[in-house]
């Protein structure tokens, strides 16, 4: 599938973080802009063509696919049945020549005039997958979304558990014999990642934000973001944001595809302000006690970040 660089719709509000950075919320808030259609997670650039990521979603466990599943049988088919569900698989299969960037720029050119506002969690872990999403949508605005390293860490480790022998490479420290699972070493490479990747972005596509201020004060954060992406941000739009839960994707879906987004976000999809309790970068972690704390480059980067 070529990839068009015409510009028949409006740039891509694309939300990058790490996992458990606010993101779902974030991005489900942005959604709900009148202007904006905000979609469940695509998951589309781990491949560059739709054959092979149709096959990959086919043999991983898991609900990755349901997703762009949601999104299709809403956008071509009108609701999210199992039924519909089916017909966007048939939908995807007539698809699979297809580019995974002309697949995007399809669902862009779907939901056009209004812009469309998605995070993919897959597309952060490996520069190659942001590499594609760049070259899918050069003119696409980023957000760059972030979390203290200890509510993100710790998060990751609730939600983990302590399921040592399920966690991925990634999050385990192989400077120690056997690795030890540590979250800090993906919250860096994700955000390392994000970083050089954007790093040759006008800087106009690009803004950086830290979730906390997010959630706790949207009426500023939100509407600092709206203006950016270039879109209103009248009363009416800020209480569109501030109920996601209004969104049709905002649910349980259909038994064939369920999720989406995080499952948690999905069963509670309710804004409720919240001041998050202060973070410190200083002292011991609780998910490692062979370390006095984060290690230098995390402290360096979360700095650099604004926090403290």
């Amino acid at each position: 599938g070529a990839v068009s660089t015409a510009l028949d719709f409006p740039s891509p509000l694309v939300v990058l973080s790490p996992p458990r950075s606010f993101s779902s919320l974030t991005s489900a808030m942005l959604g709900a802009h009148p202007q904006s259609a905000g979609l469940p997670e695509l998951q589309l650039f781990m491949t560059d063509h739709m054959d092979p990521l149709l096959k990959f979603f086919a043999l991983s466990p898991g609900n990755l696919q349901d997703g762009l599943l949601r999104s299709v049988a809403q956008l071509y088919f009108g609701e999210q049945t199992d039924a519909t569900v089916d017909q966007a698989k048939g939908w995807l299969a007539e698809r699979r020549h297809l580019s995974t960037a002309a697949m995007f720029q399809l669902l862009a050119r779907k939901v056009a005039p209004q812009v469309l506002v998605e995070k993919s969690i897959a597309t952060v872990w490996r520069p190659g997958f942001l590499r594609r999403l760049r070259q899918a949508a050069p003119h696409a605005r980023y957000l760059h979304l972030l979390r203290h390293p200890r509510g993100q860490c710790s998060s990751l480790v609730n939600m983990i558990g302590h399921r040592e022998d399920s966690v991925a490479a990634d999050l385990k420290d192989h400077s120690t014999d056997p690795p030890t699972f540590d979250p800090q070493i993906a919250w860096l490479q994700i955000h390392q990642n994000i970083l050089r990747a954007l790093s040759d972005v006008p800087a106009e596509q690009v803004m950086r934000v830290r979730g906390e201020d997010v959630l706790a004060d949207p009426e500023r954060h939100l509407t600092e973001i709206v203006r950016w992406a270039g879109m209103r941000d009248d009363a009416e739009a800020l209480d569109a944001m501030l109920h996601p839960e209004r969104s049709i994707f905002a649910r349980i879906g259909p038994p064939s595809a369920p999720y989406g987004s995080d499952p948690k976000f999905l069963e509670n999809p309710v804004f409720r302000p919240q001041q998050s309790k202060p973070q410190t970068l200083d002292g011991p972690l609780p998910w490692r006690d062979d370390l006095p704390g984060f290690v230098p480059e995390v402290l360096e980067q979360a700095r650099a970040f604004g926090y403290r």
